[in-house]
């Protein structure tokens, strides 16, 4: 017999479980009131790789749960083809889903609805954010806009008399101390590698980016504050990744690194003292050549910038960058120079492109040479100022195409929505299949046209 200690608190109790030869203490609801809840992270067949990295909002959701007391959860990942067992059961139906995997989602949803009639379905994530409503016309109970944690926490307390419809989340976690479920997904079955080390993707802050991109698509109702999470915290969850699972490099993705340099800095240095290369994002308005001479030293294999366009109109006026082209030509130039690899975004068929606006953006790419780049054919989505506001800009599509592109995931997979006063959709997506002919772009966007790539 092993020793249990129960004292209740309304509906909470706190119990001792034996776990290899010891006890655990756990906090929670009780075991016969929980709900049973499956959290299904959809998979992405339309992507190159979708084992490349995991999509980690629902493994924070996950460990939300169980740091909360939440015991009967179950997780199920998708991604690279996975299944779900048949006649799978339960009370609550947690769904991630992006645009593009938004036709998935619905249609395991559906096939789940026959043997769960009285279940809850709840859906989050970046679709949701967005488009609630049409999340609850295609048959979901919940729609969650914004940070998803609190808010499903809410759900399952309230369950089975949880509000429907749109549920708006007003408050939000403390990053500190959260670290995704990582035991939840297997992360050793994703494949990314970087300078010959397995590679896992973490985040480390919270929160809406503080620039305002025209393209970008965000949720007013659902915006959140950014967040960051302390230099230990994040080094502790790297040194977790590196121990148990014998990751060997991190890629780290938060929309913009440098936005709070001393703490950036402190966690590069402490990736270069466990031997951790790492992967990173910025704007060229963030980094100074001392700060990317810094990248380097403390191991920053890669370095990608958003330019998006070379043309200046359209860079600084129509699309709002917040930084001009003097700015990137400088970033990419200081990049090279310290031996930093450094990988260029771009898009083409933003409002008022023209064939002119396009050769600026070919002759920049010849000029300043980044080691890699991906161009892309610019795809309005709901949330951006663009798509919001299409009379505002030089631009135009067909919106039953445009949706019939967003729930493909074929944007880009050599299909085009939009169009310019210049330059038909033919016209938009024959100049950029020209661009990556011409300079020899490969898988990942490697290119030998400016010479090899370093070491």
């Amino acid at each position: 017999m092993f020793l249990k200690f129960e004292k209740f608190i309304n509906n909470l109790e706190v119990f001792y479980l034996p776990e290899e030869g010891d006890y655990k203490h756990n906090v929670g609801i009780r075991m016969d009131k929980q709900p049973k809840i499956a959290l299904i992270q959809p998979d992405s067949p339309f992507l190159t790789c979708p084992l490349a990295f995991p999509n980690l909002g629902l493994i924070y959701i996950s460990s939300y749960l169980r740091k909360n007391g939440m015991s009967n959860v179950e997780f199920y990942d998708l991604t690279g083809g996975g299944k779900l067992p048949d006649n799978l059961r339960a009370d609550i139906f947690g769904f991630s889903s992006q645009i593009t995997q938004f036709e998935n989602v619905v249609e395991i949803s559906k096939q789940l609805r026959k043997n769960n009639p009285n279940s809850l379905f709840v859906i989050g994530g970046p679709f949701s954010s967005h488009s609630p409503k049409i999340c609850l016309n295609a048959g979901f109970d919940i729609a969650v806009i914004g940070e998803g944690e609190i808010a499903f926490l809410q759900i399952i307390k309230e369950f089975p008399n949880a509000r429907k419809g749109e549920h708006i989340s007003k408050t939000f976690v403390d990053p500190n101390g959260l670290f995704p479920d990582w035991d939840a997904i297997n992360p050793l079955r994703y494949k990314y590698q970087l300078e010959g080390k397995r590679c896992v993707n973490i985040m480390t802050k919270r929160g809406n980016c503080p620039y305002h991109c025209t393209f970008c698509a965000k949720s007013e109702a659902g915006k959140s504050p950014l967040r960051f999470r302390s230099v230990n915290d994040v080094l502790d969850e790297v040194k977790y990744l590196k121990n148990k699972y014998g990751f060997g490099s991190i890629a780290i993705y938060d929309d913009d690194v440098l936005i709070d340099k001393k703490r950036d800095m402190e966690i590069f240095g402490g990736l270069k003292q466990l031997g951790m290369p790492y992967r990173c994002m910025t704007r060229a308005n963030l980094a100074t050549r001392d700060d990317l001479k810094y990248l380097k030293e403390t191991g920053c294999a890669e370095i990608c910038v958003g330019i998006e366009t070379a043309d200046p109109f359209i860079h600084e006026k129509v699309i709002r960058k917040g930084t001009t082209i003097e700015q990137s030509t400088e970033f990419i130039r200081n990049c090279k120079e310290l031996g930093l690899r450094v990988k260029a975004f771009l898009m083409i068929g933003l409002p008022s492109e023209s064939r002119e606006t396009v050769e600026k953006t070919k002759q920049w790419l010849k000029s300043v040479k980044p080691d890699n780049f991906d161009i892309s054919v610019f795809t309005p989505y709901p949330g951006s100022d663009i798509y919001e506001h299409k009379d505002n800009y030089e631009i135009d599509w067909d919106e039953n195409y445009l949706k019939t592109i967003w729930f493909s995931g074929e944007a880009q997979y050599g299909r085009c929505a939009v169009r310019t006063p210049y330059l038909s959709s033919d016209e938009i997506l024959k100049l950029k299949n020209e661009i990556e002919q011409e300079f020899g772009r490969k898988e990942g966007g490697a290119t030998d046209y400016w010479g090899p790539l370093k070491e």
